[in-house]
């Protein structure tokens, strides 16, 4: 009778300790979400004035003046650096920047592992693999209806400024950057520097923000300086388009600061 008892009790201590173990295997099993989302601002300007289209003059290192039309380019291939070195590229993501939409200055990345990022970079313009060989069958903002793809090249249009060289009796400003192949290889990758001491910090359920600063005067000052009044209408992949790609590589974009959720 003894034994039973004891057997019995075995059993129920056994039990016990299962229905223990079952439910931490349940409370791991619920833990938090491991991916975040971060929103990417951008704010255009050009040296100390902020970029207005049709109208306001701004002015290039040398002096030389001129208007803005038309600015339009693409975001893609976002990668975030942490501070180990280690990166997280965001897959598919190809992004239309219009200044005269306001709503496409900022994009919304989702599903970026949680952590502490200090850094970022992206491509400006859209890689040959989101290249089609039937181009209708593009959507969303790589459209050719967007008017940002040179059918005859069957290729995109990375970045696009249209305006008016002020100083030079209103001549034309036409740059139209783009090309995958050599020796016009137009694609490039800017990586802005990131503000000592700032981290960016992703976390489930907070969506912080990178506020990027874009200089359009880059285009044109910057690794090779461009004289407005001898630009020529780059309108195809040449030699100038790499070299205005160049600049805008190098320093159109900046992080002004990163705003938490």
């Amino acid at each position: 009778m003894k034994n039973r008892f004891l057997f019995t009790a075995g059993l129920g201590v056994l039990a016990a300790a299962a229905g223990l173990l079952g439910g931490c295997k349940k409370d791991a099993d619920s833990s938090e979400p491991t991916v975040g989302t971060v929103a990417l601002a951008l704010e255009h300007v050009a040296g100390p004035k902020a970029v207005a289209l049709n109208g306001t003059t701004y002015q290039t290192a040398s002096g030389e003046t001129f208007s803005i039309n038309t600015l339009e380019y693409y975001i893609s291939n976002v990668v975030f650096t942490k501070a180990d070195g280690s990166t997280y590229a965001a897959p598919g993501v190809y992004h239309l920047v219009d200044v005269s939409k306001p709503s496409t200055t900022s994009l919304t990345i989702s599903n970026v592992p949680v952590g502490d990022y200090a850094g970022v970079k992206f491509v400006v313009g859209v890689d040959s693999t989101a290249t089609k060989a039937d181009p209708l069958s593009l959507t969303g903002d790589l459209n050719p209806a967007n008017n940002m793809y040179w059918v005859w090249n069957t290729g995109h249009i990375f970045m696009k400024l249209e305006g008016t060289v002020t100083s030079a009796g209103n001549k034309a400003l036409t740059a139209h950057i783009g090309g995958y192949r050599a020796p016009y290889s137009a694609i490039v990758t800017a990586a802005p520097a990131w503000p000592s001491g700032t981290t960016l910090q992703v976390r489930a359920g907070q969506a912080p923000q990178v506020h990027l600063v874009a200089n359009v005067l880059s285009l044109f000052d910057g690794v090779t300086h461009l004289p407005l009044s001898t630009f020529p209408t780059a309108m195809q992949p040449s030699a100038t388009s790499v070299q205005v790609a160049r600049n805008y590589a190098a320093g159109m974009f900046s992080v002004k600061g990163v705003q938490a959720n």
